[in-house]
């Protein structure tokens, strides 16, 4: 009975881990080849995690409740919803973002789900002198802002993975990327050095990336449900 009891005790609770973006790299796509990286995270977690991927192409709702509604209370959710973009100048644009995130952060607490944000995935794209630009535009620095003055979780896979397509270079990222398909002849120089959708391989690399920065950060929630 004692061996049962301390078996009982050891066992980890189930946890569902649910979820919910439009970055395009987080969500698999039959018909283009690509793998959501989202779609990998499962096996880097304990037993007891289930990882359930809601990812869509739908930008943020204006009801959060529909945002939400695939999570239930006590569960996770990694949120990576893009905003409704607004053709402004950035500060207002940042204002505007930020009041669309804030009603999510409280739909969230209301249903007793707790929240991980996630910026996007940046995409692989060097310019002609084989320099890696950002391309996400100041929204991951608006998902930055609202979680370091709300003392929110965030994994920052925007800046996780631009370190890595910088540090590995032109070449050796090729394969973790679907090529571009160029419309015109003209813009076949482009295939070489863009992509917005990951490969098997880039996709495994992400999700491990992902891994890697919950286990570096001792208070993420998830941190001790990892392997």
């Amino acid at each position: 009975m004692l061996m049962l009891s301390v078996m009982l005790t050891a066992a980890p609770r189930s946890l569902r881990v649910v979820v919910l973006g439009d970055d395009p790299m987080m969500v698999s796509d039959e018909a283009t080849g690509a793998v959501g990286y989202a779609t990998l995270l499962q096996p880097f977690f304990d037993d007891a995690v289930t990882v359930d991927v809601q990812a869509s192409s739908v930008l943020l709702p204006a009801d959060p409740d529909v945002l939400l509604e695939p999570a239930n209370k006590g569960d996770v959710a990694l949120i990576c919803k893009l905003p409704v973009d607004e053709q402004v100048e950035d500060k207002v644009a940042s204002d505007i973002y930020l009041a669309q995130l804030l009603p999510v952060v409280q739909t969230a607490k209301k249903k007793g789900v707790k929240l991980i944000w996630l910026t996007p995935a940046a995409p692989r794209y060097f310019t002609a002198d084989g320099t890696q630009v950002h391309r996400m535009g100041i929204f991951p620095d608006v998902v930055r802002h609202l979680c370091k003055r709300d003392a929110r979780q965030l994994i920052d896979v925007e800046q996780i993975t631009f370190d890595w397509i910088t540090t590995a270079g032109l070449d050796s990222t090729a394969a973790a990327f679907l090529p571009v398909q160029p419309a015109m002849p003209v813009a076949a120089s482009k295939v070489a050095r863009e992509g917005n959708l990951l490969t098997q391989a880039g996709a495994e690399q992400v999700a491990a990336l992902i891994a890697e920065a919950i286990r570096a950060d001792k208070k993420n929630i998830l941190n001790k449900r990892l392997r």
